[in-house]
């Protein structure tokens, strides 16, 4: 059990995974409790911190010399909670998280 844990910790892949989860499912329910109206928490929530996020694991990814399909992991979770929860906007935006760390992952050169 502890070298399968020791794997997990070393996997920067796990930790855009997790950190995907609390930003898409997490979050949503802390902003709410700050009683923001539902279009300030849009706008924070998918147009300020998931674009940010999105241009993070771009850079992250290509940083680390991570797989390109770690680009992916944030719009699929973003998905799947948008069809659980969100309107029909929402898949649009998964197209702009994408399309943005595709463009943030070629834009930086790989790290020697």
């Amino acid at each position: 059990m502890k070298n399968i844990w020791k794997k997990v910790e070393k996997s920067k892949t796990t930790y855009i995974a997790l950190i995907s989860i609390i930003l898409v499912f997490i979050l949503p329910i802390l902003i709410k409790l700050f009683h923001l109206g539902r279009t300030s928490r849009i706008i924070w929530l998918f147009f300020v911190i998931n674009i940010f996020f999105a241009g993070f694991i771009g850079w992250f990814t290509r940083k680390y010399g991570l797989s390109f399909y770690n680009l992916f992991i944030f719009p699929i979770i973003f998905v799947i909670s948008v069809f659980a929860k969100y309107g029909r906007y929402g898949y649009f935006l998964t197209g702009i998280y994408l399309l943005l760390s595709i463009l943030i992952y070629f834009l930086f050169e790989k790290e020697k």
